[in-house]
C-alpha cells in the first residue's frame, strides 16, 4: 500500500521490519500464548527427544501462524507484490506454512508428536518445489548457470537446475524443521542466515556498482526482496522474545517450514544456492547428523552420536540448553560471515 508513497527502499524495509516486529509481539502476547493454551493448541512429548523435554509438554505450539500473519500484513503494507521475486517468495512461504500447519493440527488433534506421515509431507513439498522449478526454468528469464563459491566461476548445468531447485527448497525446509528442537535455536540461527541473504539481495540489486570489487551478479528488480526479508526478520525477532529459553511458545512445523522455505527460495532467486551450504551451515549439519545416524544404525546397528539431531547429542552429554543454543548461534554467525567472504574471491 505504501509502495507508491514511500519510494525509499530502505525506509520501506525498515518499516516492514518494525511493523512486523510489533505485530508479532502484540499477537503473541494477546492471543498466541494465552488463547492457544486455553484451546489445547499445545506441544506433546516427542519420542525422539531427551526425557528432559517432558517439562515442555503443554507449551503452546504452532506459533509460526503469528510469524506468517505478522510478516504478511507488513509485506502487504510496505512491499510491492507486483514484483515477481516478492510474489513467488510470498506464495512459496505461504504454501509451505499451510503444509506445516496441517502437520501441527494433526499432532494437536491426536495429542501426540505424530502429524503428517513423512511420505505425505515430503510428497507435498516435492510437488510444490517441482512446480516452482518448472515455472522458474521455463517461464522466466532464468539462466542455468550455477554460481560456485570461492572460485569465482559459474557452471552451466542446463535442465539439471530443476532437480537442484527441488532439492534446495525441500532440503532447506526440512533442515530448519530438524533444527527446531531447542528454545530459540532455529529462530536465532535463521536471523543470522537471513541477515546474510538480505545483504546479498542488496548487493545483487545495486546496479552492478560492486561488480569491480566482489563476485556478484546484478539482477534487475531483485532489491525489492529486501522488504520481504525485513518483514520476515521482524516477525522472527518478535517471536524469539517468547521463544528463547524458557520458551513460552513454539513455532511448530508451521513456522519452521516457512523459515526454511524463505531461505531456500531466496538462495535460488539470487543464484546463491551452493552458498546456502555455508551460510545455512548449522541447518545442514543438523540434517546430516540425522541422515548419518539413520544410515549408521541401519547398516551397523550402532549410533554415531547419542541422539540426533546433533543438539540432542549435546543435551545427553549434560550441556545446558541455553549454552547449546548460544554456541549454535555463534556458529551460525561465523558461517554467515564466511559465506559472505566468498564474494571477494573472483
Amino acid at each position: 500500500m505504501l509502495y507508491h508513497l514511500i519510494p525509499s527502499l530502505f525506509l520501506r524495509t525498515g518499516g516492514a521490519f518494525i511493523l512486523s516486529l510489533l505485530l508479532a509481539l502484540f499477537l503473541l502476547k494477546r492471543i498466541g500464548i494465552k488463547k492457544f493454551k486455553k484451546i489445547g493448541l499445545v506441544d506433546y512429548f516427542r519420542s525422539y527427544a531427551p526425557s528432559s523435554h517432558y517439562k515442555k509438554i503443554g507449551i503452546p505450539t504452532a506459533g509460526g501462524i503469528f510469524i506468517i500473519i505478522s510478516f504478511s500484513l507488513s509485506l502487504l503494507i510496505f512491499g510491492n507484490l507486483t514484483n515477481s521475486f516478492v510474489l513467488i517468495s510470498f506464495i512459496t512461504t505461504l504454501l509451505l506454512g499451510i503444509i506445516g500447519f496441517w502437520d501441527d493440527r494433526l499432532k494437536i488433534k491426536r495429542k501426540s508428536s505424530q502429524g503428517l506421515k513423512v511420505k505425505t509431507k515430503l510428497s507435498l513439498q516435492f510437488i510444490l518445489s517441482f512446480i516452482i522449478a518448472i515455472y522458474l526454468y521455463y517461464f522466466t528469464q532464468f539462466n542455468s548457470y550455477l554460481d560456485i563459491p570461492f572460485i569465482g566461476a559459474s557452471l552451466d548445468i542446463g535442465w539439471a537446475y530443476i532437480p537442484l531447485i527441488v532439492a534446495v527448497i525441500v532440503g532447506t525446509t526440512n533442515s530448519v524443521n530438524l533444527t527446531d528442537g531447542l528454545d530459540g535455536l532455529a529462530g536465532g540461527c535463521f536471523i543470522f542466515s537471513g541477515a546474510a541473504y538480505t545483504f546479498l539481495v542488496y548487493l545483487e540489486g545495486s546496479n552492478g556498482i560492486f561488480n569491480h570489487y566482489i563476485h556478484i551478479t546484478h539482477i534487475t528488480d531483485i532489491k525489492e526482496l529486501m522488504v520481504f526479508w525485513g518483514a520476515i526478520l521482524g516477525a522472527v525477532v518478535g517471536f524469539l522474545r517468547y521463544n528463547i529459553h524458557p520458551a513460552q511458545i513454539f513455532m511448530g512445523d508451521t513456522g519452521a517450514q516457512v523459515l526454511g522455505g524463505t531461505l531456500g527460495i531466496t538462495a535460488i532467486l539470487i543464484r546463491k544456492e551452493l552458498l546456502l551450504c555455508i551460510i545455512g551451515g548449522v541447518f545442514l549439519i543438523e540434517a546430516f547428523s540425522v541422515i548419518l545416524q539413520v544410515f549408521s544404525f541401519q547398516l551397523t546397528g550402532k549410533r554415531i552420536i547419542k541422539m540426533s539431531p546433533l543438539h540432542h547429542h549435546y543435551e545427553l552429554k549434560g550441556m545446558e540448553e541455553k549454552k547449546i543454543v548460544t554456541y549454535f548461534w555463534i556458529l551460525s554467525l561465523i558461517l554467515s560471515l564466511i559465506g559472505l567472504s566468498s564474494l571477494f574471491f573472483k
